[in-house]
């Protein structure tokens, strides 16, 4: 900041004035002097106008009439391509069908004479081509022997001009277009070849009549395509088929019944189609007198003699062509229109343009509002994650931890309602349910909100988070109706501890100063997602707190209680017993001769009989009892709420579950014996502990005077025991 204005001194002093210059310059036309500058020079923009208008009319028209030739060469020539494409597709056909004829003529099946056979496999060709109208096989006199058509076998063709010439010919020859007596339609093309034996004698002639009308197809297919790309039904598309003399042979708009020489009438695109491969042409419609363009294409007829060549014209009229044209000059019409009304489009122009000055300096300014909004936000929820993480930090205990979690997210995403559900590692048993919040009965909506298996999936990965909105449809996709559960939004995320999954925070119904929210925002979603790997660092941070504490309590080789917590454990049965008025029973086990073992088979035996020995104390103690190792291979148990009489069954049960099984160790089975002294604390004789101990330890002291592997139970100090205890002391 403090080198701005060192920057500013520093610039080129010659720049400085070139912009004091310019903004002297457009001084003059600011808005509230414009209306002014434009009164004082209105002769002068009139004439500029007119000027404009004169060369944009100018321009158009040279415009338009390079277009209007453009379009018509471009359509020419698309028409010629058209009627090109469709001249040597009937090339083809027919080019096709001769060679059928030929084929057919050097075939063993016609030079055999099988009447029945090859009547038969002409009438296959026939149905396999529908473009023949008849076909006939005769023999050497000119009867014909096999024809498509029954009626026609054993007719006399001897005298026809086609059958003398089939006698001098060597191959297929195509007659010229005309009418056939065999043929149903105007005009046919008629398909001659000669039957020679393979001695070259003259067997007889194949006479093959096809249809004009289906050939046409394929100039009817190249009319549709044309309709279908470039024009419609509407713009009079025609086509023509005309032999070398003019005559026409098929015309599209009389549906074939034109009986007329083209030429004669003076049709200039008939005379060019016998002298030109193809082009096209500009003429008039002889029957409507209407300007058209017409393409032309010449079709050679193969193997005829001499040669034919027919024509094929396709035309188009003028004015379908220049229909864009039309269209353009409409708009031109409307662009005319504002080009006379300069001054008012200047004007809304201007207002324009100051219009979007002020929307976009107003969307800035709100943008830059939101932005600050936005950054006051998150500053915000930074700050309250600090204060977060700083009060989970200094949580000792799970249950407290876990209520200001759900307070806090509560607080920082406007919830009404928070809960955590925490995962069971038993399946059969339901996880532990927290809730805050004063919309009890969103706890039911959660217990009960059907999510899918994916759902399920996404809270359960790492770092998973679902935000779900209009319930109400959720609702309705479930089968449930619509106002199931009092829930407008929805937000669950995963908690995780020792990479492991340990529940679901779930938050429900964010409440804005309009009302209810349809769903939580991003902001919410990131900062819960924060809030829960803090959640899970400090719960990871309590557990590893307790499994140090449960660890400094037990004893490293039993597992079982150590000294000092056993003794705290009697110290804490002893204060409620006191308040219940319970009695409390302690028992002191002591392995019989566990030296001898140390000594004879060594201190990993010793120490295996030690763990197996408090494995079947804890197996058999109640869930709430104590046990603990005392010290060496001696054992204190404190059993709460157990009588006189009960302590006897109970410390016969510890003995029997030491001495009636053998031990399994490296060496072999070990039958180990133990020795059990036992007291109790009753209401009426309250004991303290040390005073107890004393008592189960004489009692202890009397089971190995007696041969050890017994109970001993010492009930209560009275005068006589207790000058023993002190003798044996």
């Amino acid at each position: 900041m403090e080198n701005q204005p060192h920057i500013a001194d520093s610039r080129d002093s010659g720049l400085v004035s070139i912009a004091r210059l310019n903004r002297q310059r457009r001084s003059p036309f600011t808005a509230d002097r414009f209306p002014e500058w434009m009164d004082r020079h209105h002769i002068r923009l009139l004439f500029v106008f007119a000027i404009m208008t004169m060369v944009t009319v100018f321009c158009l028209g040279w415009a338009l009439y390079t277009i209007q030739q453009r379009l018509i060469q471009s359509s020419g020539h698309n028409l010629v391509q058209a009627a090109t494409d469709a001249a040597s597709k009937l090339d083809m056909m027919i080019l096709a069908r001769s060679g059928d004829i030929q084929l057919l003529s050097e075939s063993p099946i016609a030079q055999g004479q099988n009447q029945e056979t090859l009547a038969q496999y002409l009438r296959q060709l026939r149905h396999t081509y529908p473009a023949y109208r008849w076909i006939g096989v005769t023999d050497s006199q000119g009867r014909i022997v096999a024809a498509t058509t029954p009626s026609s076998t054993s007719l006399d063709q001897s005298q026809r001009p086609w059958f003398q010439l089939a006698r001098n010919l060597t191959g297929v020859r195509i007659l010229s277009a005309q009418t056939s007596e065999e043929s149903d339609v105007t005009s046919a093309i008629t398909v001659i070849a000669p039957l020679h034996s393979p001695d070259g004698r003259f067997l007889g002639a194949i006479k093959a009549v096809v249809g004009i009308p289906s050939l046409i197809t394929i100039l009817d297919d190249t009319m549709q395509v044309l309709k279908d790309i470039e024009w419609t039904e509407e713009s009079h598309l025609e086509y023509q088929l005309l032999n070398e003399h003019g005559d026409l042979l098929v015309d599209s708009a009389l549906q074939q019944d034109g009986h007329l020489n083209l030429k004669q009438l003076g049709l200039s695109s008939a005379a060019l189609v016998g002298i030109q491969a193809r082009g096209f042409v500009e003429e008039t419609h002889l029957r409507r007198g209407a300007s058209v363009i017409t393409a032309y294409a010449q079709l050679t007829i193969p193997h005829a003699d001499p040669i034919q060549r027919w024509g094929i014209l396709i035309r188009v009229d003028r004015d379908s062509i220049l229909a864009p044209i039309r269209s353009f000059l409409w708009k031109l019409s409307y662009l005319s229109l504002l080009l006379l009304l300069p001054l008012v489009g200047l004007v809304l122009w201007m207002i324009k343009a100051r219009h979007e000055e002020w929307r976009s300096a107003k969307r800035e300014s709100q943008r830059a509002i939101d932005a600050e909004s936005a950054l006051t936000k998150r500053t915000e929820a930074l700050h309250a994650l600090v204060v977060a993480t700083q009060t989970l930090s200094a949580q000792q205990d799970l249950d407290g931890l876990l209520e200001q979690l759900l307070n806090i997210a509560r607080g920082i995403t406007s919830a009404r309602y928070a809960a955590l559900a925490i995962s069971s590692n038993d399946p059969r048993t339901p996880g532990e349910f927290f809730s805050t919040g004063v919309d009890d009965a969103a706890a039911d909506a959660i217990r009960l909100l059907p999510l899918d298996l994916e759902a399920r999936e996404s809270l359960g990965r790492e770092n998973g988070i679902l935000s779900l909105n209009h319930l109400a449809r959720h609702w309705a996709s479930r089968g449930l109706p619509a106002d199931h559960r009092p829930m407008t939004s929805y937000l669950g995320v995963s908690i995780r501890c020792h990479e492991q999954f340990f529940g679901r925070l779930s938050l429900a119904n964010k409440m804005t100063p309009k009302g209810f929210a349809a769903d939580f925002s991003e902001l919410d979603e990131q900062i819960v997602l924060t809030l829960a790997a803090q959640a899970g660092t400090a719960i990871q941070n309590l557990q590893l707190l307790h499994d140090s504490k449960e660890q400094a309590k037990h004893d490293s080789l039993t597992e079982l209680l150590n000294h000092s917590a056993i003794l705290s454990a009697l110290a804490q049965e002893l204060s409620r017993a006191e308040r219940s008025c319970q009695p409390v029973g302690v028992l002191i086990a002591d392995l019989d001769h566990f030296k001898r073992v140390n000594d004879t088979y060594g201190h990993q035996v010793g120490d295996t009989v030690l763990r197996e020995a408090a494995q079947r104390l804890r197996e058999t103690a109640r869930s709430y009892d104590h046990v603990g190792r005392a010290g060496g291979e001696e054992f204190l148990i404190v059993v709460p709420n157990c009588d006189l009489e009960a302590l006897r069954e109970c410390a016969e049960r510890f003995r029997t579950a030491i001495s009636d099984m053998p031990f399994d160790t490296p060496s072999g089975p070990l039958t180990i014996t133990v020795s059990i002294g036992a007291t109790v604390c009753s209401p009426e004789y309250p004991l303290s502990s040390e005073l107890l101990r004393k008592m189960a330890d004489y009692a202890l002291y009397r089971v190995k005077n007696h041969g050890r592997n017994g109970v001993n139970i010492v009930p209560h100090p009275h005068a006589l025991v207790v000058e023993q205890m002190k003798k044996t002391a």
